[in-house]
């Protein structure tokens, strides 16, 4: 991983991190509200959706890149994408909840809160990571 790589990625995540302090919390209502975007009207309902559309335009010109510089991502490479895909969905849904809301177990007996099921992923996170690392150790 390349330094200049790694704070070019830190700046993105920083930016959605802004939109999502910002616009997570968007009621259905406001998204059919109109605002001027290149000179014409346009739902926030469809803003949001430009933001998906333009990550995947950049997506396939970085895909076309890699390709034509004889890249290809690995398994682990393509494991960890899907991972960190995943990572996207669970944090807007726990960003998603008050306070409150994000320390009450759920409704079945016995099910975990977000908190603690943020805690978990994180533990094992790191357990898997470690074992991983030993694994490669002793190889």
């Amino acid at each position: 991983m390349g330094r200049v790589a790694e704070e070019a990625v830190a700046r993105l995540a920083e930016e959605r991190r802004e939109t999502l302090r910002q616009l997570l919390n968007l009621t259905s209502e406001q998204c059919q509200i109109k605002v001027e975007s290149y000179g014409r009207p346009q739902g926030i309902n469809r803003m949001l959706r430009n933001i998906t559309a333009h990550e995947l335009d950049h997506y396939q010109h970085l895909q076309r890149l890699m390709t034509a510089r004889g890249q290809h991502l690995s398994e682990a490479q393509l494991l960890l994408l899907k991972a960190q895909a995943m990572r996207a969905e669970v944090e807007v849904m726990a960003l998603s909840l008050s306070d409150e809301e994000f320390n009450r177990p759920g409704p079945n007996e016995g099910d975990w809160s977000a908190a603690q099921v943020l805690e978990h992923l994180g533990e094992m996170e790191r357990r898997y990571r470690s074992e991983i690392l030993s694994g490669l150790k002793a190889a």
